[in-house]
């Protein structure tokens, strides 16, 4: 005679629910990791209309403010919401004004045509995060696509008492380190070696300064 069964044993029910939480936890990170990649495509998206819009409004900054972001946010440079807040560089009466970027790296722009000889920057100060690296590799590639626009691309890196730096030259490029023809490796090699491990971790691109600070700043 045949018995009945009623319902699952608790073993059974048990390797269900197992089941389940291994697929949920591969599906929720693949989900963050879709999410990382969006948010990175969205930042260098957003990088890279803000730097086109700069290079294309090159003379008409030259009359801006030093910091520059009143201008460029009336320019509609920016595409994700700013809170800009005071800061401290040590130049012009020791104030300069920063934003936050859309993944919360802090950001300046420095305009020197009404100080010194002229040129423009911007910087950035990475979050330093498992996600620096990354950062870093999204913020170089925007920098490369204005290869022929840019006098170059810097680095920086301080860690406790030691720093060091690294350069790439933009539209005149005299050297081997072009960065019209920087690699993915050198990329990544580069963002390892200064934010990996760094208690700050600095980016720069510079453009329209005059022919001895470019040499100066890159060769």
């Amino acid at each position: 005679m045949k018995t009945k069964e009623n319902g699952r044993s608790m073993v059974e029910m048990l390797g269900v629910l197992a089941i389940m939480a291994v697929l949920s936890v591969g599906a929720l990170a693949g989900f963050n990791k879709a999410m990382d990649k969006y948010k990175l495509n969205k930042h260098a998206e957003q990088i890279s209309y803000m730097m086109a819009v700069a290079l294309e409004n090159n003379d008409t900054l030259k009359n801006a403010s030093f910091d520059m972001i009143s201008e460029l946010k009336a320019l509609g440079a920016f595409s994700w919401d700013i809170n800009a807040q005071e800061g401290h560089l040590g130049l012009v009466n020791n104030q300069f004004v920063e934003l936050r970027d859309s993944l919360q790296n802090k950001m300046w722009f420095e305009n020197y045509h009404q100080i010194n000889n002229g040129g423009y920057a911007v910087g950035i100060e990475l979050v330093l995060s498992d996600k620096a690296v990354q950062i870093c590799h999204n913020f170089i590639n925007v920098f490369k696509q204005f290869a022929t626009e840019l006098d170059g691309v810097y680095v920086t890196k301080k860690k406790e008492n030691q720093s060091s730096r690294n350069a790439f030259a933009g539209r005149v490029c005299s050297s081997e380190k072009c960065l019209a023809t920087i690699t993915n490796d050198d990329i990544i090699n580069m963002c390892r070696a200064h934010c990996a491990d760094a208690d700050k971790c600095n980016l720069y691109a510079v453009w329209d300064y005059p022919a001895s600070t470019v040499k100066a700043l890159f060769n």
